[in-house]
């Protein structure tokens, strides 16, 4: 019995033993962690804070590192990039559609054909056109018809046989023939009918020069009401190409900015052109505005629909520059390092702009003339 309690009393303290032991061994490790390493000694001879400066001492390393170099004022051309498809020119597209649905009584172009203004392009006979002819005729009997009325009458008033009453009479139905003549002509004209076309088809004639570049009926065909033209004129001999000018750029481009444009189907042609507006319209999705350019096409490569590259020049306009290598970033903001005395930094927020020539600019922050580091900055805090 006793001999138990000598064992068990001897293995409690070697538990109490082995367990002083882990723990001095814990906190050896433990301690140091919280404690705070002084900063090298050689810290304090690459830089030195003085107030709100940093001060480069002569014996510090990174007096040999760094470069510095003068903001400069540089004139520069903005470019900006775009998606962007070619259009037709409104003004120089026609969309033919008849005024009456009829039968095509005969075609007189073909697809691809030059037409001039005047040009005949098909002709259309429908009983609607039969129906404004022969109000035209009858509108032109009724006038000729009250004009004779009233001429007697006139005559008879003189000679005191016909009273007033009835002179007046003829002269309201005078008046009243001659309007519904001028509405029987009108209609005449809006269709293009001359009286020397009078009982025959009429004749669609082109209103503008240009080719037939679409073409989507054939004679003897009978036409309802189309949705869709019958065919299509156009002067492709300058094209306008439509892109989409992100927001940031808008300052970039105005009326009469020039332009270049690629397109992938020819590639290594480079066309220049002009801005002729820009959208006062931003679009709320993309955040894009629409920017039109004109380009001359008379070998008629540029077809409506093919995509292409824009980039847009600036007006010359002068910036302020330096080395990219220069401008530092921390979170959210950009920053350099400006010079206030020999080897004394400031630390300066920036905003900057695009880059060019292997310059940035920089919009805000620095003056012409200013010295920077534009080599090593990064080596300062």
């Amino acid at each position: 019995m006793t001999t138990q309690k000598t064992t068990s009393k001897a293995a409690r303290n070697r538990n109490i033993i082995l367990g002083g032991i882990i723990l001095v061994m814990v906190l050896a490790i433990i301690i140091p962690q919280f404690r705070s390493e002084p900063e090298p000694e050689t810290a304090g001879m690459h830089y030195q804070r003085i107030n709100d400066n940093i001060f480069i001492p002569e014996e510090s390393p990174i007096r040999k590192s760094i470069r510095i170099e003068a903001v400069a004022l540089d004139t520069i051309r903005s470019m900006v990039s775009a998606p962007a498809s070619v259009e037709a020119n409104p003004s120089k597209r026609a969309n033919i559609f008849p005024p009456f649905g009829g039968r095509i009584v005969q075609l007189f172009v073909n697809m691809g054909q030059s037409v001039t203004t005047g040009k005949a392009l098909f002709e259309l006979y429908s009983p609607d056109i039969a129906e404004v002819q022969t109000e035209f005729i009858s509108a032109r009997s009724a006038l000729n018809q009250a004009e004779r009325d009233l001429r007697r009458k006139e005559d008879l008033h003189e000679r005191g046989i016909t009273p007033l009453r009835e002179l007046e009479e003829a002269r309201t139905e005078y008046e009243i023939a001659q309007s519904e003549m001028n509405g029987a002509t009108m209609k005449m004209q809006i269709l293009g009918i001359s009286e020397d076309e009078m009982g025959k088809p009429l004749i669609v004639r082109s209103p503008i020069n240009g080719r037939v570049v679409d073409l989507a009926v054939a004679p003897g065909e009978f036409i309802v009401e189309p949705e869709e033209p019958l065919m299509i004129v156009a002067d492709l001999s300058n094209v306008w190409v439509s892109a989409s000018i992100q927001e940031k750029d808008i300052r970039y481009v105005k009326p009469g900015t020039l332009a270049e444009a690629r397109f992938p189907a020819w590639p290594g042609d480079v066309y220049e052109g002009t801005v002729l507006f820009v959208s006062d319209i931003l679009d709320a999705e993309t955040r894009t505005t629409r920017v039109r350019i004109e380009f001359e096409n008379e070998d008629r490569k540029l077809k409506p629909g093919m995509f292409a590259t824009v980039r847009l020049l600036s007006d010359p306009t002068p910036n302020l520059v330096i080395d990219p290598r220069a401008v530092l970033q921390r979170r959210d903001y950009s920053y350099v390092y400006v010079e206030q005395a020999p080897f004394t930094f400031e630390k300066r927020k920036v905003v900057t702009g695009q880059m060019f020539d292997e310059k940035i600019v920089i919009l805000s922050g620095l003056n012409e003339g200013e010295m920077v580091i534009t080599q090593n900055a990064v080596m300062l805090p």
